[in-house]
């Protein structure tokens, strides 16, 4: 293979890796799930929620048992729905793709209201957010958060 003919092919692949929706997907469009997530968490949109979740998604909440699958990530966020109110800004520190597996990891700040005593708190947490490629959109395979303060 001559030269040429080698920088032709590398060329080829280049460009079709790159037309290829794994590569067009930047980390930005976590983002944007990210703020999904964040709005629909305002809101408590539950179905919102479960929507942005893979089949076999997994959330992790902080002081709950994983709930594993769309009925379980539903009957999660419903319960917590029933407990508090969140309204949460999310600032992504960092985030990678690689194929169809990708990461974010951010922080998050806001008020958080317990709905029994009606008080209502400042909250900061860390968030861990695994996607999986579900066809041609990134959907959380799994979420982790914690409060990134020591308690009492």
């Amino acid at each position: 293979m001559t030269t040429l003919s080698r920088r032709l092919a590398l060329a080829a692949t280049a460009s079709l890796a790159l037309a290829s929706p794994a590569a067009a997907q930047s980390p930005g469009g976590l983002v944007k799930i990210i703020e999904k997530y964040a709005a629909a968490l305002k809101a408590k949109d539950v179905e919102a929620l479960v929507g942005l979740y893979a089949g076999d998604g997994v959330f992790m909440p902080e002081n709950m048992e994983a709930a594993v699958g769309t009925a379980a990530v539903r009957a999660a966020y419903t319960k917590i729905f029933t407990i508090r109110a969140v309204d949460l800004a999310f600032t992504v520190q960092e985030a990678e793709i690689s194929g169809n597996i990708a990461w974010l990891r951010a922080t998050s700040a806001g008020r958080v209201k317990l709905l029994a005593t009606g008080k209502e708190t400042e909250e900061a947490y860390n968030t861990l957010v695994v996607f999986h490629r579900v066809g041609d959109a990134w959907k959380i395979r799994a979420y982790s958060f914690a409060l990134n303060r020591p308690g009492p």
